[in-house]
């Protein structure tokens, strides 16, 4: 491998790096821990190419990799690198699908793949790995298939690191029959290959597969790990199997891994989608660090609960800790806002969102109000955009089996049953005293549609 000469003018000495009177034993050591900046890359690329030291393809994919990996703005710089390279080998080519593939660019990282293809360089697991990593971002299911037919004929099969990749990526692309078939097919199946298929269930929302393979993961003795617990952790809490969710609360406090903040935040989310949204606060404010998905868990918690103000009082402190609100957080907080009438705090989120939900609880909050002009507005620029709402969805559980129900599902074979025991309990309800708030309910729904949609909420 070698390195034409790049057109590179190194500005000023840095003070990061002064001088380099001689390369040290281990290049990468100076490349990787003393390169902060796309200029301190610059310095020392100049210095690699005086000294001849690129014709070392160590060096080179050491170079590659902090400009592509390390570094958060040079993967520009990375790529002129790799364009200059006389012939880039598998080493150069893995560096470069892999970072591009992970900074959000699955689509280069695929046509540097065809490259590669075409060139002398011969793909490895770490090329098949990568590649099968972006055909899971794109949903090139077609793309992933072929790769998956080379897998089998350079006589990869047998690699447990692949084959992981190609189960996710299946299950990713909606494939789970096939992603199974390749787990069910392993000669060994590492803690690694149960966690592919558990993230694939969990990707398809296959909630109940997600806990039935955790069974038998038991069952069979295979260790577990933190990724493992938040895989089942979030299928406990949308089936609200709180018996199994507390199972692994108690494991993570027995084994000291309060310290995980993902693996916690799942233990909260699971807590409070469960209802138990004291245990929730309880182990959020024992985190030692919270980073926004933390926060818009235990958020989320409140306003699925009802308790609106406690989840605005608490989307207050996580301003106050300077932590930048997502999507989740701020459809609780309309949420919230919607049920408590709270339109000064509603009106501050900025419907540049492609998800109905917000649109719709922002609707919801002037409606609560008596702003039924400004609610129909929302309604109609969601329309305009061509948003369109998702059904709602709620589950149950019974005597072992897990009954889904969607909002206006006329196919649910048990729908007159479902009506007229709800029927029965509104009319019970009404009789002891109760009032349905129908402010927020739906715009162009009919008073009778407007309690019945209003059955559960409270003002």
């Amino acid at each position: 491998m070698a390195l034409t000469a790049l057109p590179i003018s190194p500005a000023k000495p840095l003070t990061a790096i002064t001088t380099i009177p001689q390369f040290p034993h281990n290049p990468k050591t100076l490349i990787l821990q003393q390169c902060k900046t796309t200029r301190d890359l610059n310095q020392v690329h100049a210095h690699l190419i005086k000294t001849r030291l690129l014709l070392n393809p160590a060096i080179t994919e050491n170079l590659l990799e902090s400009a592509a990996i390390l570094l958060p703005n040079a993967m520009d710089y990375a790529l002129s690198i790799f364009h200059n390279l006389d012939e880039p080998d598998t080493l150069a080519y893995n560096v470069m699908i892999r970072s591009l593939t992970y900074k959000q660019s699955p689509l280069e990282a695929f046509l540097l793949f065809k490259q590669m293809q075409e060139s002398s360089a011969e793909p490895d697991e770490f090329t098949l790995s990568s590649i099968l990593k972006a055909c899971s971002k794109l949903r090139a299911l077609k793309e992933g298939e072929q790769i998956h037919a080379h897998i089998v004929k350079c006589g990869f099969k047998s690699n447990g690191f692949v084959e992981n990749t190609l189960i996710f990526m299946y299950a990713t692309c909606g494939e789970l029959e096939v992603a199974r078939r390749v787990f069910d097919g392993l000669p060994e199946r590492a803690r690694m290959a149960w966690n592919s298929m558990l993230a694939g269930y969990m990707k398809n929302k296959c909630w109940d597969e997600v806990v039935k393979l955790f069974h038998e993961m038991l069952k069979l003795g295979v260790g577990f790990d933190e990724v493992t617990l938040i895989s089942v952790l979030t299928a406990c809490g949308r089936l609200a199997n709180l018996e199994l969710g507390e199972w692994i609360g108690d494991y993570i406090e027995a084994n000291r891994l309060k310290g995980n903040i993902a693996l916690v935040t799942s233990l909260v989310d699971m807590y409070a989608k469960c209802g138990q949204v004291e245990t929730a606060r309880r182990f959020f404010d024992q985190m030692d660090r919270r980073d926004v998905v933390a926060w818009s868990a235990m958020i989320s918690g409140y306003s699925q609960a009802n308790r609106c103000r406690e989840a605005l009082d608490l989307f207050h402190d996580m301003q106050k800790a300077n932590v930048d609100p997502n999507e989740v957080t701020m459809v609780s907080v309309l949420y919230s806002c919607a049920v408590l009438g709270a339109l000064k705090t509603g009106k501050w989120v900025d419907l540049e969102t492609p998800h109905s939900g917000d649109y719709i609880l922002l609707s919801n909050i002037y409606a609560s109000v008596d702003r039924r002009e400004d609610a129909i507005r929302v309604r109609n620029q969601m329309r305009e955009k061509g948003i369109e709402k998702a059904p709602g969805c709620s589950l149950i559980e019974l005597e072992g089996v897990i009954y889904e129900f969607f909002a206006e599902d006329k196919a649910c074979p048990h729908l007159e049953e479902v009506y007229n025991a709800t029927h029965d309990m509104m009319k019970r309800i009404k009789e002891a005293g109760y009032v349905p708030y129908t402010a927020d309910a739906r715009l162009d729904a009919e008073e009778d549609d407007k309690e019945a949609s209003a059955f559960l909420v409270h003002p």
